[in-house]
């Protein structure tokens, strides 16, 4: 479970940790069946059209939650803890089986000789044993290989859900970005009609109307390129969230709340919480217990166990029979000069990932700062001055100024709606920028956009009455 990540902001408030733990509680478990996965069977009778899907709305957290429970390639990382685990039994089981040899014969000789029992034999029951605490080592190494697959899921689940926050601010991106072009053609519409009333009372030229008409077939095409845009970036919320159809509708803000990172705090939180930082830190765990085992079985074990006998002349033994190995044609030096490779390897791994996940907190906190200061400019200076200079302009045309023609009012109402797009851009990058640093920090979380502490959208641009 990801943990709280309230008051690492200034102004990011509790709403971050109540949609972070709506999306921890809402975690699967591997092989959990869903009822959109089963197929029924098919029929070849002719049926009816099938109606209109349905649009589901989806909020954000729900989004990241989907995700996290149907996600097919998330299911299939799951099952490496399966076989981790299985490890961990394997470790901790001794590795040896007592071994009997049992030898019979049979004897013959001369009564000189003393072969008084025909039937000799020889019974040695060994047993290999580990002197050096390999069986320690063993399970030291395994258990650091599970926790390491554990985090390797984790840093999945952190991964898809940066991933859907993404894909989710797309849609909405895209939504927005549709919207501002049908309220663009609805306005150009309106436009050719009140363009045509001031023609037909003479005030304007039926050039004018024919510019005005141009500026609806312009926006047109927009519009289509904006439907399509749209479907693409719905179809790619889908595949994250593990589905193959439907109608995916967002529930919730484009426009995110202001907020002001504590960048001292997430440098160190990133070092704590970036699952895939720990992933390395257990590689190493993992390296070096091996490496020791590696060393500890260097040498070979002995092997022990009793011996009895009962020779061909009817005499009893019994004792002990120790094995040792010699290594002298074969010392493992190269079994010990790859563990420690590995583990300086993983060493390594770990000191890059740590470097790593400084520059990524490093680089999106700047990336984050300058998308803020772009948005801040447009909600602060651009689009107040530009829909000042718009009702300038309205009262101007529409008092009769001299000079004042109808092309100069649709400049200035297009730089608006420029600006506008250029706004919903900005606002795009800000989601894109706070869901990088989100995944520099490992906390989904910080990507989430609360309602309750968003802002207003911005208001519309008015239509001028002629």
């Amino acid at each position: 479970m990801w943990p709280n990540t309230a008051g690492l902001g200034r102004r990011s408030g509790a709403a971050l940790a109540g949609l972070l733990v709506s999306v921890a509680v809402g975690r699967g478990q591997p092989g959990d069946s869903f009822a959109s996965d089963r197929v029924g069977p098919v029929s070849v009778a002719p049926t009816a059209a099938a109606p209109a899907p349905t649009p589901t709305s989806l909020t954000l957290p729900a989004a990241v939650r989907q995700a996290l429970e149907n996600n097919p390639a998330l299911i299939a990382q799951r099952r490496q803890r399966g076989i981790a685990s299985a490890r961990v039994v394997i470790a901790d089981t001794y590795p040896f089986n007592p071994v009997l040899e049992t030898r019979v014969q049979r004897a013959h000789g001369p009564p000189e000789a003393g072969v008084t029992n025909k039937t000799p034999f020889e019974s040695l029951l060994l047993w290999e044993i580990e002197l050096r605490g390999q069986r320690k080592l063993r399970r030291e190494g395994a258990a650091a290989a599970l926790s390491r697959t554990d985090w390797e899921v984790a840093a999945q689940e952190q991964a898809l859900a940066v991933q859907v926050i993404k894909a989710y601010a797309a849609l909405q991106y895209r939504q927005e970005k549709l919207r501002l072009l049908e309220e663009t053609r609805t306005l150009n519409e309106r436009q050719v009609d009140d363009v045509r009333r001031l023609v037909d009372a003479g005030r304007l030229r039926p050039a004018d109307l024919i510019v005005a008409r141009t500026e609806v077939t312009d926006t047109l095409d927009l519009v289509s390129a904006g439907r399509e845009a749209l479907t693409t970036a719905r179809q790619d919320l889908l595949r994250p969230l593990g589905l193959v159809g439907g109608l995916i509708e967002t529930d919730g803000p484009f426009e995110p709340p202001v907020w002001e990172p504590d960048a001292a705090a997430f440098g160190e939180l990133a070092l704590s919480r970036r699952a895939d930082l720990r992933a390395r830190q257990m590689a190493v765990a993992e390296a070096e217990a091996n490496l020791r085992l590696t060393l500890a079985n260097r040498y070979g074990n002995p092997i022990v166990g009793p011996a009895v006998g009962y020779d061909p002349s009817k005499i009893s033994t019994a004792g002990v029979q120790v094995n040792v190995p010699l290594p002298i044609a074969n010392t493992n030096r190269g079994q010990v000069f790859q563990s420690e490779a590995e583990h300086a390897l993983a060493v390594d791994g770990l000191r890059q990932a740590e470097i790593n996940v400084r520059q990524d907190v490093a680089a999106g906190l700047a990336r984050l700062a300058a998308a803020e200061q772009r948005a801040e400019q447009f909600r602060s200076k651009l689009l107040p001055d530009l829909r000042t200079a718009v009702a300038d302009m309205e009262k101007l045309f529409q008092a009769g100024e001299p000079g004042l023609d109808l092309l100069r009012v649709i400049d200035v109402r297009r730089k608006l709606l420029r600006a506008r797009d250029g706004y919903l851009d900005a606002l795009w990058s800000v989601r894109q920028a706070r869901a990088d640093l989100a995944a520099a920090v490992g906390e989904p979380a910080l990507g989430f956009v609360s309602p309750a502490v968003s802002p207003e959208p911005p208001a519309q641009m008015g239509t001028p009455k002629p």
